[in-house]
């Protein structure tokens, strides 16, 4: 699996990268937003595919071992409202 080439999609469609930048609250009642980033290229997670998705309220970032056989490591959800940018680079 370490040597097959990581494939990134937005909605399916397979492109160079997504990176999303987005806030992260404080468990505190601070005002302070901390910023996160999601880099699809970079992310060590050990994957075939990854699929990011804007479904709704959410971004939904699908990992998948086999994506022909829908085997699906783990997802993750970011609230849109937490979403401060989004960047897609084309093939």
């Amino acid at each position: 699996m370490t040597n097959r080439k990581k494939t990134v999609k937005f909605h399916g469609t397979e492109v160079a990268n997504v990176t999303i930048l987005y806030a992260v609250k404080p468990c505190s009642r601070g005002d302070t937003e901390i910023l996160e980033e999601f880099d699809a290229a970079k992310h060590p997670e050990i994957y075939e595919t990854v699929n990011t998705q804007i479904v709704a309220d959410y971004i939904t970032i699908t990992f998948y071992r086999e994506e022909s056989s829908n085997s699906i490591i783990r997802r993750e959800l970011i609230p849109t409202h937490l979403v401060q940018h989004i960047w897609v680079q084309d093939m």
